[in-house]
């Protein structure tokens, strides 16, 4: 199921070492942005963000990929709402209710992380936000080695939503029809909320590595979940694999001939589609149009992508 669009689509948008590359299927790779290296990108309801590390975000809001803001990114995000949030290096939150055209800082979120003694994510790098998105009520993110947070006052003060979570979160999802379910992926592997991050609980049944990657939320009754993971960091490794009971057990995914990629593949669902999912899993990209049960071969010579979003 599609709702009415009102956007134009974009096609399937690969962020890779080479530059932010949109592929239509049938059509040439047309490269978006040169010369950055991009390893964020999100897009929902005609807004685009992607994230070039010490180079700034890219902001599509209709027309083309510009620059709308300069700095360190480390991730990017596209709530349901219409707000953008990026990440920064330096713990700092930036929240944008205009499309990108001007940013503000949420300063409660460093204050979070200033007074509260998170595992380092890896040695050297502090804690950042991995993602945001939007609840039932209020606004909930990750912070790489410091768990789930949960604000409803705009981001004055968050409350604690790690029980039962591995800490050292590495992205986060909200359901697309139920705004309390949250998903998380970590070096543990993938974590289920079903009460806006209060408690979490783990979903590993089938799985052979726990690294955990990407996911795509197709929702049904029960879900279906796509879902990549890796055996060790940073996502050495990967396969793909899927579940049709919400995530009790998982099943691994053969695309053509192939189960296993030196690097964990980028999984995508397009924000407004109920069966339809893409992976880039090495230099090939695939689509399936029934929730994961069979996958139809795209585009081959493609460069490696450390992240998808799509919009059709």
């Amino acid at each position: 199921m599609i709702s009415r669009r009102k956007y134009d689509p974009l096609g399937i948008v690969l962020a890779t070492d080479e530059g932010l590359l949109q592929v239509e299927p049938g059509r040439a790779p047309v490269v978006a942005v040169a010369g950055k290296r991009f390893d964020r990108v999100d897009f929902r309801d005609g807004l685009g963000l992607a994230a070039a590390p010490g180079e700034g975000v890219w902001v599509f809001a209709g027309k083309r990929w510009e620059r709308g803001w300069e700095g360190d990114p480390r991730s990017v995000s596209v709530t349901t709402a219409g707000d953008l949030f990026i990440g920064g290096a330096d713990g700092r939150l930036h929240r944008s209710h205009d499309k990108g055209a001007t940013w503000t800082t949420i300063d409660g979120v460093q204050n979070v992380i200033k007074l509260n003694r998170f595992a380092p994510p890896a040695p050297g790098v502090a804690p950042y936000v991995a993602a945001a998105g939007e609840v039932t009520e209020g606004v909930v993110i990750a912070i790489v080695g410091g768990g789930c947070w949960h604000t409803r006052d705009g981001g004055a003060s968050w409350m604690r939503r790690t029980d039962g979570l591995d800490p050292k979160v590495h992205r986060m999802w909200v359901h697309p029809e139920r705004r309390d379910r949250l998903f998380a992926t970590t070096p543990s592997g993938i974590f289920r909320s079903e009460d806006e991050g209060y408690t979490w609980v783990q979903s590993i049944g089938g799985l052979d590595r726990s690294w955990g990657g990407t996911l795509a939320v197709l929702p049904g009754t029960p879900d279906t979940l796509i879902y990549s993971a890796a055996r060790r960091a940073p996502g050495v490794e990967g396969a793909v694999f899927r579940s049709a009971n919400g995530g009790v057990t998982w099943q691994r995914v053969m695309l053509d001939d192939n189960d296993e990629w030196d690097r964990v593949p980028c999984i995508v669902r397009p924000f407004d589609w109920d069966d339809l999912a893409f992976v880039a899993a090495g230099t090939q990209l695939w689509a399936s149009h029934d929730r994961g049960k069979n996958w139809l071969a795209l585009q081959d010579g493609l460069p490696i992508a450390n992240d998808i979003t799509a919009a059709l």
